[in-house]
């Protein structure tokens, strides 16, 4: 059902937001799927979102709260115990009710209960990416605990992350158009994607993975009856713009919280603050936490969850799981990859077939922090996660992460087609696989080549 907004106003607000959990913060409504299986548990839900424009909408049924920018919803999970899985999707905006901004907006804050626009909370981390306006020994503050509680606690993920924004494919309005992780009523714990999605990308995004109800096309649609041509190209502006900024700067791997400090400049606004502080509010105890500045207005009024959405424990959830033996979930193993169109990878046949059917499974560890301009370092990252035993997928990732690193300081060496064909080729392999020892003795092989091929290009510089 289409909604008729009432009221409707874009607000500049560039915010470091982050959800740890995405199923806490809905009561646990569901396991999910994946695979055309049951998820049994869900160890890890983080949603994080760098936003840089926000909305309400008042309707007739409520408020509507938008934050719109560059987002990532990762969730690590189990089909059966003991076998992990990871996924993730990008996301340009949230969408969340005023029953779900008030839940969150009276969850406990942690620490900073004097400052406004800064929560670190059980449920929610957010402060703004400009705080120049602050005091010196405040942002140390903010600075340390937000190391503490988020970038050292999800590091692996954000530099996940980080890579994703990075990469040229990502965030494309006109090519993926909009992706909203939504609890609006209607469409409720699922992610809406636009119909105009590119066919390739629709496909591995619309498959269903854990903690959501749901992936659906609907995104044009409700955007449309919700925003005005205008507002949507000042919002498409704003995401294209972050993308910009999040792609391009520099930050440390390991202080992560350089990734505010360094976009900060970039993202200053005229306005540094615009929470009412009307009566010394800042130092009163306020019904709400101030999550969007769109709230304001509604500081005082609170709505309650709704008893048809029924809230209950991590515990309970995963209590409802039923393992049903004859459905263990086994990734799908053929002798043969499907052999694309020549035009799209112009790779011979034997490149596709698998060289020994029995790939062993192994572990999911997260992609290293490969640096843009060391190619050298690259290779031999790629080296190490082959001798560690990386699953596929990850190699397959960091094949990709270091063609486009390389290609930044050496455009025509001769292995970067090298690089994008086993990026494809291990994009597509099952999760939870290894290599087999005779592809880890021949990739080896190759890195080595390569390697020697990169220092005489450093020699003749």
């Amino acid at each position: 059902m289409s909604i008729h907004a009432i009221e409707s106003k874009l607000i500049e607000n560039n915010i470091f937001f982050v959800l740890p959990s995405w199923s806490s913060l809905l009561g646990y409504p569901t396991l999910g799927r994946y695979s055309n299986h049951d998820v049994s548990r869900i160890s890890q839900d983080l949603v994080i979102f760098l936003g840089g424009i926000e909305c309400a909408i008042s309707t007739e049924r409520g408020t509507l709260y938008y934050l719109f920018g560059l987002g990532y919803y990762y969730v690590k999970f189990e089909l059966q115990s003991g076998i992990y899985i990871t996924d993730n999707r990008q996301l340009t905006g949230l969408i969340f009710p005023d029953f779900v901004y008030d839940h969150l907006a009276t969850s406990e804050n942690l620490t900073l209960e004097t400052d406004r626009d800064v929560i670190i909370g059980e449920k929610l981390f957010k402060l703004p990416i400009d705080m120049s306006f602050k005091s010196e020994n405040k942002i140390t503050f903010i600075q340390g605990t937000l190391m503490r509680n988020v970038f050292i606690t999800y590091k692996d993920i954000f530099l996940e992350f980080m890579e994703m924004i990075r990469n040229p494919n990502s965030f494309q309005l006109d090519n993926c158009g909009h992706m909203l992780l939504s609890t609006h009523w209607d469409f409720y714990n699922q992610i809406l994607i636009s119909r105009d999605m590119d066919n390739k990308t629709k496909t591995s995004y619309l498959n269903a993975t854990a903690g959501l109800n749901g992936i659906t096309i609907g995104a044009s649609q409700h955007l449309n009856a919700n925003f005005t041509p205008t507002e949507l190209k000042k919002i498409n502006k704003t995401i294209s713009k972050l993308k910009s900024v999040y792609s391009s700067i520099e930050y440390d791997p390991m202080f992560l919280f350089s990734i505010i400090e360094n976009s900060s400049s970039l993202l200053k606004t005229s306005e540094h603050f615009t929470f009412n502080l009307e009566d010394d509010r800042t130092y009163k105890k306020m019904p709400k936490e101030s999550i969007f500045i769109s709230a304001e207005k509604n500081m005082n009024i609170f709505k309650e969850w709704p008893v048809q959405l029924r809230r209950q424990t991590k515990e309970q959830l995963e209590s409802t799981f039923v393992p049903r033996e004859t459905r263990i979930y086994q990734p799908k193993i053929k002798e043969k990859l499907e052999k694309p169109s020549v035009l799209k990878f112009m790779l011979k046949e034997e490149d596709f077939e698998l060289m020994n059917i029995k790939r062993p499974f192994v572990e999911f560890k997260p992609l290293p922090y490969m640096p843009q301009h060391k190619p050298l370092e690259n290779l031999f990252t790629l080296k190490k996660m082959i001798e560690e035993n990386y699953d596929i997928r990850t190699i397959g990732k960091a094949f990709g992460v270091a063609r486009n690193n390389i290609k930044k300081k050496f455009l025509h060496v001769n292995y970067l087609w090298n690089l994008s064909k086993y990026a494809n080729m291990y994009h597509r392999a099952e999760p939870n696989l290894g290599l087999n020892s005779k592809e880890k003795v021949e990739l080896l092989g190759e890195i080595d080549n390569w390697v020697k091929i990169t220092i005489e290009k450093f020699e003749n510089l």
